[in-house]
């Protein structure tokens, strides 16, 4: 292959982008037109937004860390910078009414690239009207991306605690792998 034919970093860039993009429109379109958040208040599927990362999800971010309410103390700043060089990373934000941010995750295929591992899942520490949604909504838009990159098992990996873990392990199909701390989803 000759250097004229070989895909550029940038063109790979923007394959994942856009699969990440495309990802995330499907995750919204199959949610069900009402949710319930966990107080049971019916949530309008249309007052949810999917993204990426973007600058005002930093700062909204930030505002989080200096909350002082937060389960664990993530940096989101540099899990950003960490990820930002892995092209095929998975990255979501979980926006009401593209004002509030209620969730962030982000991970990356496993160097195999044969399992997508969801290594950061935080819901906003100071409460919001999509509380008891954030896991379900991150693995629904996770499940539509690993599939779009060939992934066969969705992995959360080191869950903070035991509450959490068992959270993670309510969900449909997830079973623990104690040995390498994670909770997993065969997709196959």
């Amino acid at each position: 292959m000759t250097a004229a034919q070989k895909t550029s970093y940038n063109q790979v860039k923007c394959l994942y982008a856009s699969l990440r993009q495309t990802s995330l429109e499907a995750a919204h379109d199959g949610l069900p037109p009402v949710l319930r958040n966990k107080r049971g208040v019916a949530i309008i599927k249309n007052s949810i937004f999917l993204d990426q990362f973007t600058f005002k999800s930093q700062l909204e971010l930030k505002r989080w860390e200096n909350s002082g309410l937060r389960r664990v103390a993530w940096n989101w700043d540099a899990v950003q910078k960490k990820y930002r060089t892995h092209p095929k990373r998975f990255e979501l934000t979980v926006w009401y009414r593209g004002q509030t941010l209620c969730g962030a995750s982000i991970g990356r295929p496993t160097w195999s690239g044969g399992k997508l591992r969801l290594d950061y899942i935080e819901a906003s520490p100071m409460g919001t009207p999509l509380d008891g949604l954030v896991t379900d909504i991150a693995i629904a838009a996770s499940n539509i991306y690993a599939d779009s990159i060939g992934a066969t098992q969705i992995r959360i990996m080191n869950p903070v605690n035991t509450d959490v873990r068992n959270h993670y392990l309510s969900k449909p199909g997830f079973s623990y792998n104690e040995r390498d701390d994670y909770c997993y989803l065969d997709l196959v």
